[in-house]
């Protein structure tokens, strides 16, 4: 699924905003995205900053002109992107931007452009900077800035910004349209928490990383189930190893999922991962009561970007799920 066609069928508010905007000339400086985490916010970002400088657009960009290449390829002068999404944004950055944008433009376009990802994780400073550039926007410059938690955006941003909503497709019609897709059930499954768009699950199955992380729960997760003590040491084996503190909290926001479907299963209701049925039947048995330790792994994962040890947080969430087994 193209992102044109994501924004058409799934997105038509805002497929029809931005379009009346491109169509009558009639664009805002600043525009901020907000979506739930899934949302394909920094592809939704990219393709609408594309559109002002496609050679062909309709009114949205063509993805085959040059410019269109060239802007995915990461070889468009006039365009910045900078992404809060692992680390903050700090004030050097604004500054450079300021300096970079305070010249003319290479392009025959004329068009300045530049992508703040996961604004709301910018330090106080750049803030203070990105403010003065937003309330005085030079000649022809627009800015999209996405955020995950519109509530965490002060509200001078949001003020000197046009707000573009992004809604969650609903995960049964998510689950159909990832039918087309060439993957195994069980990684659909794994991937719809976290993805709300089948190309970005297929990008991300097919990723590095993901068979890294997903043996690093489904194989803790069984060893804990036959064996809690073993279990703890299979953790350590294989998650404190993980060098990506994106891929951590990932992690441990699969454990919370996975101690949720031990609930639902106790209640007779439907699971997330179904395809892992048999594993959850195992923990289900093994657990007693799984409800804190849903509470525990989500306040465990906040603290991942502060401790450079992750053997500890390992072993505060494996001490708790070993408190709550049956044979404790």
């Amino acid at each position: 699924m193209t992102i044109y066609n994501y924004l058409k069928d799934y997105q038509p508010i805002l497929f029809q905003t931005f379009g009346n905007a491109l169509t009558t000339n009639n664009l805002s400086h600043a525009y901020l995205l907000d979506g739930e985490p899934g949302t394909p916010l920094k592809e939704v970002a990219f393709y609408l900053a594309k559109s002002l400088v496609c050679d062909n657009p309709n009114p949205f960009a063509c993805d085959k002109c040059l410019a269109c290449h060239r802007f995915v390829e990461g070889n468009y002068t006039d365009f910045y992107f900078f992404d809060g999404s692992e680390s903050s944004i700090k004030k050097d950055s604004v500054l450079e931007l300021e300096k970079a944008f305070s010249m003319t433009s290479v392009e025959h376009k004329g068009v300045l452009i530049y992508v703040i990802h996961n604004v709301e994780n910018m330090t106080i400073e750049a803030i203070n900077s990105l403010l003065k550039f937003l309330e005085e926007p030079a000649g022809k410059v627009y800015a999209f800035l996405t955020t995950n938690n519109l509530h965490n955006v002060i509200p001078t941003i949001k003020s000197r910004s046009q707000i573009l909503s992004l809604q969650l497709i609903k995960r049964d019609v998510l689950l159909k349209l990832c039918e087309s897709i060439a993957l195994p059930q069980d990684d659909i499954e794994m991937l719809v928490p976290f993805y709300n768009i089948p190309s970005l699950i297929e990008e991300e199955a097919k990723s590095e990383r993901y068979p890294e992380y997903k043996r690093a729960v489904i194989d803790t997760l069984e060893t804990f189930s036959e064996n809690p003590k073993r279990g703890y040491l299979k953790a350590h084996e294989l998650i404190v190893p993980l060098r990506e503190r994106f891929v951590i909290k990932r992690v441990f926001t699969y454990f919370a999922l996975f101690f949720k479907d031990v609930v639902n299963y106790n209640i007779g209701h439907e699971r997330l991962f179904k395809s892992y049925d048999p594993l959850i039947k195992k923990l289900a048995a093994t657990i007693k009561n799984p409800l804190p330790l849903i509470v525990a792994t989500y306040e465990i994962s906040k603290k991942v970007d502060d401790y450079v040890n992750t053997g500890l947080l390992v072993d505060e969430l494996l001490i708790k799920m070993v408190k709550e087994t049956t044979d404790e």
